[in-house]
């Protein structure tokens, strides 16, 4: 029962997260950097870890499981990117530490997702390989978002 109601727990208190901290007219603009690089990141980085070196693997999904990976997974990395780009320091200085702990933090959310019986890895992948997955992943997150978005000057100010 814990097992099932995990993703839905979190997605729902991303969410309100998501409304309580990021203004209703940036929502769109955090949404699709949540979509290219927490979803569909979530997507390509499961189907090369899980189904071509298999590395990694979701188990126990039940009702949310589809082609071997949780359904909820992705709109979770969604969120979860949104509020990392909303608190994402401005100043560089501050953005490599903040990338390194939210690789850390990456790598606990995986232990606790494992410990809940969601997923499991290669014991030689975490925490050390997984943490650079995750830490080269945050990394070229803020590298776009810095590169592209017309938040960061707005923020600025």
């Amino acid at each position: 029962m814990l097992s099932t109601l995990f993703y839905p727990t979190y997605i729902l208190l991303a969410f309100i997260t998501v409304l309580l901290f990021i203004p209703q007219k940036d929502i769109k603009n955090y949404f699709i950097y949540g979509i290219l690089f927490g979803g569909l990141g979530d997507i390509i980085v499961v189907a090369l870890f899980q189904n071509v070196f298999h590395f990694i693997s979701f188990k126990n999904a039940g009702i949310f499981s589809v082609l071997g990976q949780n359904l909820l997974s992705p709109p979770s990395w969604i969120l979860t990117v949104m509020i990392y780009l909303r608190f994402l320091p401005h100043r560089k200085v501050f953005q490599y530490p903040y990338v390194l702990a939210f690789g850390a933090f990456s790598v606990g959310y995986g232990y606790l997702v494992h410990n809940v019986g969601l997923f499991d890895f290669r014991p030689w992948f975490y925490p050390f390989f997984g943490y650079l997955t995750f830490a080269m992943w945050w990394a070229t997150i803020t590298w776009v978002f810095v590169k592209t978005s017309s938040l960061v000057q707005r923020n600025l100010v």
